[in-house]
């Protein structure tokens, strides 16, 4: 059954698996083990290979628990380890047959995913974790201000009368706020375009 983790949560789930807490390790497997399975289901109909590349990838994610980095969506990390090994096993499936339909059918979906889209889906599960994790650690007030703003879709007007402040001090507040998240998704530089286009 599929469990979704909030970000400051996951956040707690993630650190705790990295100093090496069974039990958050648990957790983030019961909430996560049937999105990858679904998504490996979509380019591979054996299901006993399915669960061991599954297996496989949680164990990977536990051995190496330690150098998880806390700014990373663990998610996003997860399905990347999975996607490589699928794609390794379809190789190697495709070196074996003979039938060029078979190979072609394989060849396109390797091809489905090692390309930047794919890639970009990933990136985007870590840019998602990490917008959480900012709306999550925002001052208060400024918070307040960029929630009724983005989120809620009041003018600045309507802000400072909701909040009782005045207009200028709205301006302020959203513009700290989108500083705060400039820095935090510098890394997604490909996304930030978009993305601070939709915050304007």
């Amino acid at each position: 059954m599929e469990t979704n983790i909030p970000g400051t949560a996951e956040f707690s789930i993630i650190s705790a698996i990295k100093a090496g807490n069974e039990k958050a390790f648990e957790i983030f497997y019961r909430a996560e083990y049937c999105n990858l399975k679904y998504f490996l289901s979509r380019y591979m109909t054996d299901y006993t290979i399915i669960e061991d590349i599954v297996h496989d990838s949680f164990i990977t994610i536990w051995e190496n628990r330690e150098k998880i980095n806390l700014d990373q969506s663990l998610k996003s990390f997860l399905f990347t380890i999975a996607r490589n090994r699928i794609i390794n096993i379809l190789r190697n499936r495709a070196f074996k047959l003979t039938d060029s339909l078979d190979k072609s059918e394989i060849a396109y979906k390797i091809s489905v995913l090692s390309d930047d889209y794919m890639s970009s889906r990933i990136d985007a599960l870590d840019m998602q974790n990490v917008i959480d994790k900012t709306y999550d650690i925002l001052p208060a007030k400024i918070k307040d201000s960029f929630v009724l703003s983005r989120k809620n879709g009041l003018s600045y007007k309507e802000i400072s009368d909701q909040l009782g402040i005045s207009v200028k001090t709205v301006e302020h507040n959203i513009s700290a706020a989108l500083k705060i998240f400039k820095k935090k998704l510098g890394r997604f530089i490909q996304f930030l375009p978009f993305f601070m286009g939709l915050l304007r």
